[in-house]
């Protein structure tokens, strides 16, 4: 026999009131069961939505080609650790490197070779650095090392570090090693300065030296 969840009247004092049966009335609530099923979709709405936006932040600040940071990932690292030495945090180091005669490569090679070389000099920086340090790609064949609780001494055993690696694992074109050399240039932080004005103090080291490097190429004027 079953219940027809259908409406009734009843006489209440003089007024209809309109009578749902129980069964009816049981029927049209959610079961425990139905409840958890949807606060459960709820939450993966949630996950899956978070997981998007942290991806879609994760393209914002990471450099498409060499999967380190990009410039504006890297300057908003920078501009953190500027802060942090403001308030008494530990101060730092910016390192900033240009290869030398890159040009050449993509002409010899093509562009998709220069690429590959990009990816894999961002690969050797990113593996000669610690954990809390960032490694970013300021943009063409310009790399950039944010050293956190480093001084000028440890910037250039660092540079050093990093001109060797590039020399003992040079990158590869088909399977082919290259004479790769780079420029550095280093800038401490203590958190008095902006972002901008540690970038550009290393950037000008970084010109000084490679100008210092093509004054004593052999054969050079």
């Amino acid at each position: 026999m079953s219940v027809r969840a259908e409406k009734h009247w009843r006489n209440d004092g003089g007024h209809l009131a309109r009578v749902i049966p129980i069964a009816a009335a049981a029927a049209a609530e959610p079961t425990l069961h139905e409840a958890l099923a949807a606060a459960a979709a709820a939450e993966q709405r949630i996950a899956d939505l978070e997981e998007r936006l942290a991806y879609l932040e994760g393209l914002s600040v990471t450099d498409e080609l060499t999967r380190v940071f990009n410039r504006r990932g890297f300057v908003l690292e920078l501009s953190r650790a500027i802060a942090a030495a403001q308030r008494g945090g530990p101060q730092g180091v910016v390192i900033v490197c240009d290869l030398d005669g890159f040009k050449a490569v993509n002409d010899r090679y093509g562009h998709r070779a220069g690429d590959d070389v990009l990816r894999q000099v961002a690969a050797t920086f990113a593996r000669q650095v610690r954990r809390n340090d960032v490694v970013g790609r300021l943009g063409g064949d310009e790399f950039a090392v944010l050293l956190i609780g480093a001084g000028t001494l440890g910037a250039r055993r660092k540079s050093a570090s990093l001109a060797r690696a590039l020399a003992e694992t040079p990158p590869q074109i088909d399977g082919i090693g290259l004479s790769l050399r780079a420029s550095f240039g280093t800038a401490a932080f203590d958190g008095g300065e902006e972002h901008e004005a540690v970038l550009h103090r290393a950037d000008m080291a970084m010109y000084a030296e490679k100008r210092r490097r093509e004054r004593e190429r052999p054969g050079a004027a």
